[in-house]
């Protein structure tokens, strides 16, 4: 930083920072970011998805037990488990700090 008289010259240290004119230096590359909504949407898809494929699974060893293996049946079961088990948690954080919100005075 330099200061000559009431003037001072700032350095940009972060790439978000801007310049004199208002706008991000030319050099930085606007980065490509997603919201919380969109990582929260994905997550839960996942979660649906990787029930669908145990459902899909099961009902494959129920109706044609010789074309697949129960490891893969146990995995996939275990995963969509794991993904509920996610979400439910997520929600539950997700209420309890509106509720704390709601509640700050």
């Amino acid at each position: 930083m330099e200061i000559t008289g009431n003037i001072v010259q700032m350095t940009l240290t972060n790439p978000r920072h801007l310049n004199s004119s208002g706008q991000q230096a030319a050099t930085v590359q606007q980065s490509d970011t997603t919201g919380f909504g969109t990582l929260v949407m994905d997550g839960l898809q996942k979660a649906a998805d990787q029930q669908t494929e145990a459902n899909a699974l099961s009902e494959k060893m129920l109706t044609n037990p010789d074309d697949v293996d129960i490891h893969e049946v146990t995995i996939a079961m275990s995963k969509a488990e794991m993904g509920v088990r996610m979400t439910k948690a997520l929600i539950d954080r997700a209420v309890k700090a509106y509720t704390d919100i709601t509640m700050m005075r």
